[in-house]
This record gives C-alpha cells, sequence and structure tokens, in this order.
C-alpha cells in the first residue's frame, strides 16, 4: 500500500505535541448584541467560527479568521477575544494572540482558569520570557484543577522561557534575513539543500503549480522540489526541478554529493515516507530509485546526510530500535565496499524523548547540526549541535542560542564554510512571507578594537611671511607626542548667577531610581550642549545650564521610553537651581502611555498642529524600538451619543496612525481602535475629569 505524506506535516502536525486542551468558552447572544444593524451576520461568523474552533488543528486558522469578523460588530466582548487569542495561539497567528488576552483581562476579572497559561504562552511568542514565566508559573501555582497533561505541558512551557532567559545573556550579533520572493512563497518553503559550491540551491514548497493538483488535510498543496542559481550574488527566480524528481506527491530534497550528481530525497508515496536517490544522466534527473543500504523501514524515515568522509550516513526515523521517544537520530558505518552497519542510536548526548530533525554536517566533519524539540529548546524546534572529540565521542548537544532560535520552529541548518560566511535555515517565525520559509544568516564579526589609537593635535608651526598653515588630524599610534608648551589661558569672567537643574530619574511605576543618560539640548541650534548620567542609587542628576535660555533634555535609559523635557528659566528665579523629576515608563507588553498633547479640531478627527511635537515624540520612540508594535486607541467623554463616541474615537485612532504611517513607520507595527466612553481615567462629573478622558493612548502589543 502506497501512503503520501508530506515531509512538512509530519514535522508540524504529526510530530508536534498535542496543545493543552483549552476552555471552550461560550460567547453568548445577548451579551454579544450591541444594536440590530450587522448582528445577524456578525453572529453567523461566531456560530462558524465556533465550529471550526471545536474541530481544532488546522481549523482554528478558520476560527480565527472568523472571529476577527465577528469584532468588527462588536470587539468589546471579553470572551469573543478570549477565543480569538486561543485561536490565534494554536494557529499560525501565534504573534497576533496576546492583544487579544489583554483586552478580554482588560473587560472582564470572570476568565477561565487557562487563561494564564494562555497568556503565558502568547508573551513567550512575542518574545517577553520574564513575563511569560510569571504568568505561567502562576498558572501552575494557582488552585485550579489541571490534569497531569496540562501540568507537564505547562512545565515545558516555563522550562522553554527559563531556557531562553538564560540564553539571552549569551545571545549571537548575528543578521537574519529572509531569502525573499524569488525564493520563499505566501505558501510552506523549507528544506534547502546547497551544492558544494553554494551556487545552487534545492528546496520543497508547498505552493501551487501544475505538478500540485492535491490538497492535503491541512488545506495545503503536495510537495514539490524546487531549485534556484546564485548569479552576481543574487539568487534566481526558484523553478520546479525537473518532471521526474516532481509528481503528484510529496517529495523533498535532503542531501547532494559533493560533485552534485546524486540527490537524496524524502518521498511521501513510498510506505510512510522513505528516503530515495535520483542521478544526474545527460544533464536531467533520473526517476528516483531505491538506496543501497537498509535504513528504510515501514515507517518514516525524514531526513539523511552523509559524513564529509563518505563512511557514515545519518539519518532520522521514527520507530527506530532502542529509541528514546519521538523521531531520534540513528546513524550507520561503512564496513566494507557496499556493506554498512546496522542503525545505531546516536545516544542520549542529541537524541531526548522529544523530536529530532534535519540533520547536517559541518565541512570538516566534526560537528553535527540538527534540531530538536528537547534539550534546553525555547519553543518548539531549535537548532543544536555537537562537537565529535579526537577520540570520536559525541559531545552535549549546545543550543545555537538566540536570536537564531525562537520559539517557533527552526530547522534544516545548513551551516556556514568559515565563521562569518553566510549560513541558511527554515522557520514559520514572524517575517515570513507566508508559514516556512527561508532565512539566511551570518554572525556579524566584532567591533574592531580602537583603544590603541589616539588622536592628537599637530602643535602650530610657527608663522613666516607668505605662508599658509594648513592643520589636519593625525592618528599616532602607541607613540608619545611632545608639544610645544603653551601660557594658561586667561579666566574667564566669573558669573554672577549659575542655575543648575536637578531632580531624580525614577521608574513610573515602582518609583525605583534609574541610571540614565541625559543630554541637555540647545533648543535653536539642536546641538547637545552637556551629557550627564543619574544616579543607580537614588537616580538623582545635576546639571549647569549655561544661559537663562529655554533648553531641553533628553533621557534614555535600556529598558524604558525615552523621554524629553522642555526646561524654561523663570524670571523670577530666586534659587539657583530648577528641579525636574522625571519618571521614565518601562516597556514591557501591556504597557498603556497617554498622548497628552494630542489635540484635535472640536468634534472632529483633524489633528491641529500643536500636536506635531507629541507625535515626532512618539515616532522617535518606533524608530528607537524598531520590534515594538502598538495599538493607538481613542478615547472620549461620556457625554454625547455612545456610538457618535465610539466612530469619533476610532477615527482620531486612526488619524494618529496615518501620521505615523506617512512619516516612515510600517503599518505592520500599528494598529488602531475606539473605546468611546468605555475606558475613563477620570470622574466624568466634573469638566477637568472629562477633559482627561477625552485623550489618545498607545498600548504596547509586542516588544
Amino acid at each position: 500500500m502506497k501512503y503520501n505524506l508530506c515531509i512538512f506535516v509530519l514535522f508540524i502536525v504529526f510530530c508536534s505535541s498535542p496543545s493543552v486542551a483549552q476552555t471552550d468558552v461560550r460567547i453568548k447572544k445577548s451579551e454579544f448584541r450591541k444594536e440590530k444593524d450587522g448582528f445577524n451576520q456578525a453572529w453567523k461568523h461566531i456560530t462558524d467560527g465556533d465550529s471550526f474552533f471545536r474541530l481544532g488543528g488546522i481549523w482554528y486558522a478558520y476560527a480565527f479568521e472568523e472571529y476577527k469578523q465577528a469584532a468588527l460588530y462588536n470587539d468589546l466582548n471579553p470572551d469573543l477575544n478570549y477565543k480569538t487569542g486561543v485561536a490565534a495561539l494554536l494557529s499560525d497567528e501565534k504573534d497576533k494572540a496576546l492583544q487579544y488576552f489583554i483586552k478580554a483581562s482588560e473587560l472582564t476579572d470572570d476568565l477561565p482558569e487557562d487563561y494564564l497559561l494562555m497568556t503565558g504562552r502568547a508573551l513567550q511568542y512575542t518574545g517577553n520570557y520574564r513575563e511569560a514565566a510569571e504568568k505561567i508559573n502562576s498558572y501552575l501555582l494557582s488552585e485550579s484543577e489541571k490534569t497531569k497533561e496540562a501540568t507537564d505541558k505547562a512545565t515545558k512551557y516555563l522550562s522553554e522561557c527559563n531556557n531562553a532567559l538564560s540564553l539571552m545573556n549569551d545571545s549571537l550579533e548575528v543578521m537574519i534575513e529572509n531569502m525573499g520572493e524569488k525564493i520563499n512563497s505566501v505558501a510552506d518553503d523549507y528544506a534547502q539543500v546547497l551544492t558544494a559550491g553554494r551556487d545552487s540551491m534545492f528546496f520543497a514548497s508547498r505552493r501551487k503549480n501544475s505538478k500540485s493538483p492535491t490538497i492535503y488535510k491541512d488545506s495545503k498543496y503536495d510537495e514539490n522540489i524546487f531549485f534556484s542559481k546564485l548569479l552576481s550574488d543574487e539568487w534566481e527566480h526558484a523553478t520546479t526541478a525537473g518532471d521526474e524528481l516532481n509528481t503528484q506527491y510529496c517529495e523533498a530534497p535532503l542531501y547532494i554529493n559533493a560533485p552534485g550528481d546524486e540527490l537524496y530525497i524524502y518521498a511521501g508515496y513510498q510506505r510512510r515516507g522513505n528516503i530515495m536517490v535520483s542521478r544526474m544522466k545527460n544533464g536531467k534527473w533520473s526517476k528516483p530509485g531505491k538506496v543501497p543500504f537498509k535504513i528504510n523501514t515501514r515507517d518514516s524515515e525524514t531526513s539523511f546526510t552523509f559524513s564529509p568522509s563518505g563512511n557514515e550516513i545519518w539519518f532520522v526515523t521514527d520507530k527506530g530500535k532502542d529509541s528514546f521517544g519521538g523521531k531520534d537520530i540513528y546513524f550507520v558505518r561503512q564496513t566494507g565496499e557496499n556493506k554498512w552497519s546496522e542503525p545505531q542510536n546516536a545516544g542520549p548526548k542529541i537524541n531526548t524523548a522529544l523530536d529530532e530533525e534535519s540533520l547536517r554536517f559541518s565541512s570538516g566533519g566534526d560537528t553535527l547540526w540538527f534540531s530538536s524539540k528537547g534539550h534546553n529548546s525555547v519553543g518548539a524546534y531549535d537548532i543544536f549541535y555537537s562537537v565529535r572529540d579526537s577520540a570520536g565521542i559525541w559531545g552535549e548537544a549546545v543550543n545555537y542560542g538566540i536570536p537564531v532560535n525562537t520559539p517557533w520552529d527552526e530547522l534544516f541548518f545548513f551551516p556556514p564554510e568559515k565563521q562569518y560566511d553566510h549560513f541558511y535555515f527554515s522557520s514559520n517565525r514572524p517575517g515570513s512571507l507566508g508559514g516556512m520559509d527561508i532565512f539566511t544568516g551570518r554572525i556579524l564579526p566584532p567591533e574592531p578594537d580602537t583603544s590603541f589609537l589616539e588622536v592628537v593635535q599637530e602643535p602650530p608651526e610657527p608663522v613666516l611671511p607668505d605662508t599658509v598653515i594648513v592643520r589636519d588630524t593625525v592618528v599616532v599610534i602607541k607613540e608619545i607626542t611632545q608639544t610645544v608648551p603653551v601660557p594658561e589661558p586667561a579666566p574667564e569672567p566669573e558669573e554672577n548667577i549659575f542655575v543648575y537643574l536637578t531632580g531624580r530619574i525614577t521608574d513610573s511605576e515602582s518609583g525605583d531610581p534609574i541610571m540614565a543618560k541625559i543630554d541637555l539640548i540647545d533648543i535653536m541650534t539642536d546641538i547637545v550642549v552637556t551629557t550627564t548620567a543619574s544616579s543607580d542609587i537614588d537616580g538623582s542628576y545635576r546639571i549647569r545650564l549655561p544661559e537663562t535660555k529655554p533648553w531641553m533634555i533628553d533621557i534614555r535609559a535600556g529598558g524604558y521610553l525615552s523621554e524629553m523635557k522642555r526646561v524654561i528659566i523663570p524670571d523670577n528665579l530666586t534659587e539657583d537651581f530648577i528641579r525636574l523629576d522625571v519618571p521614565v515608563i518601562k516597556v514591557k507588553v501591556g504597557k498603556k502611555v497617554v498622548l497628552n498633547n494630542i489635540l484635535f479640531e472640536t468634534g472632529k478627527s483633524v489633528l491641529t498642529p500643536g500636536s506635531s511635537a507629541e507625535l515626532d515624540r512618539l515616532t522617535d520612540i518606533l524608530e528607537e524600538n524598531e520590534h515594538m508594535r502598538i495599538e493607538i486607541s481613542g478615547h472620549t467623554d461620556n457625554t454625547g451619543s455612545e456610538s457618535l463616541n465610539f466612530r469619533l474615537s476610532e477615527s482620531r485612532a486612526k488619524a494618529v496612525v496615518d501620521f505615523l504611517v506617512k512619516n516612515g513607520i510600517d503599518i505592520a507595527r500599528l494598529e488602531y481602535r475606539g473605546y468611546g466612553p468605555q475606558q475613563p481615567i477620570a470622574d466624568n462629573t466634573t469638566a477637568e475629569g472629562r477633559s482627561r478622558n477625552r485623550r489618545v493612548e498607545f498600548k504596547i502589543l509586542e516588544f
């Protein structure tokens, strides 16, 4: 009997651990209904979404889309926000889940018992490992009833977050780029194999083409092998690799030999997926045939490689002898001409109780690269390596580190030939064109050491008649230079008044002292006149103001939003100092910041010129924090029509987003919502309170 299994399905669907069972919250019609217009269509999106939600698996993606459509009618229902977050978390939209969980918690305290776990997972997928660990740990310590499976899963997720926090202390300086539309597509693209000269690439893709009429249970097309060449440092548009390599079933490339005339592939149409080989004949690839060594079984073999010496074959199977659990790595050794040993498990330093995958050797053969869900993974498949010593003993698996590894899947690592050369891997992380994509990376060399350089100014030359003096700056390396003595400059006349700017820099929430860099800026010239730092003991600082005119100070501290404050010296100042205490806002997901000086024309969403300074500051914050995603929210007081207030608040939020986009901020980093009068921060019974409630905020969704 023939099977037809995609290697991608085996990696991501069949072999992935089941998710913790989540609460199937029922969205009540009476609580969802807001107004008659649009309700019936919105409720149909709810019922369709619920149907997909109950099916689970790949259908969560469809539930997510249905729930998003329902939210266009009413996005203030906490149960809808919770279920939208769960559907996102259990589909390919994991990085979008957190905003829905945060909003659900803002709307009600009555949330399902697994809310802490789900929020922790969502935080993990945004890279906020510390907050994620806190949420997951709170879930484990809560008194809610938990199955053993739920506890085990939560413990694993907590371990992944702690692994990430540990690895972040030794993160790599790496440049990572998506290989772009010439290689990747909106479908899954992965399993890249490069030739010996690294100028040709084979890879698998599930994009639609003439050989892909079949749609699988995951609603995607079958795998086919594609090919691209590197010409003048640019990869050509990928094309199918040949009619013999590709069928209406599933194929993926695994290994190509050094001469480039033998291509080993995964064939999903053989048993449950076997290794086969195609050979180049007269410039064309032959129909794949059986391999001459006994590594295939009745189950799935999904990875394959030769050692550089050619006397070892390493492969992955899911039902091998002496398995540690899941899919394990095995090897066979050549014992004679066309003779090979029995498969042997690679051992506990490499294999775990979870899945291992995608093998590749370094060019020297002393390092084995592979992917694993076990060891100290930060989530899903991570890239690991093991080094073989001079005695032939393999060392403990080492996580390749952050940012190459993420909570998403990282597979099919193709190592660099030299330390700072390009490497390649496949991942379904954010930044892909769709599903799995092929990425390239390069470890960045360290900054050159310039501590031995000393910049000095040449001594002045004697002035001779009709001589033009040209002075230049020279660099002297480890040389002692004697300079011509010059008389001490005359002392400056003593000023009658010294004015100092003093105060404390503190955390806006805890009040703890913060050490921050403080620049004093001349408003007229935009030049930094003085730089100092606040004390890490009590947060205090002191700056002398050179003139009695307006100044600007720029305050920056790691992990905090930058602050700009205008300083004006009053005419009637009786002290020799001005006190300015500045609380700075810590950057964390869910944090809200009121934009105090965003002004609109009365009753309209038209920004006034007085808003430009605050909008420019927000633009600067987003440029400084290039991975930050935010939600712009508009708010009103409770006077007038509620529906009008909702529309006005949303249009004002959109006006701010439009300004940011016009000034170069990527729209993908921005969302906007109008909350009308639903989230007051002051008493609406007073004019002052209503004024405070009419505001624009931004909330950090990702960082």
